[in-house]
């Protein structure tokens, strides 16, 4: 996952300082996710790994094609 600034800040407080955020009932939160820019990443991380695969297939056929000559 990429950091970027439209993730906030970082906030760090002390347990029981009294300085950490509040939680407030009776609201929703905003979604902080842009999700056509998640869903093209989900595609391209699929397309990688199918990518991937495939190189996993075609060097173990390479690696059996050998073996096969040898024998």
């Amino acid at each position: 996952m990429m950091v970027s600034p439209s993730y906030g800040y970082d906030a760090f407080s002390v347990a029981q300082s009294g300085m950490s955020a509040n939680v407030t009932s009776g609201t929703l939160e905003t979604s902080n996710v842009n999700l056509t820019d998640q869903m093209t990443q989900q595609i391209s991380a699929q397309n990688s790994v199918e990518a991937n695969a495939q190189s996993v297939k075609t060097a173990d056929s390479m690696m059996q094609s050998l073996l096969d000559i040898k024998a």
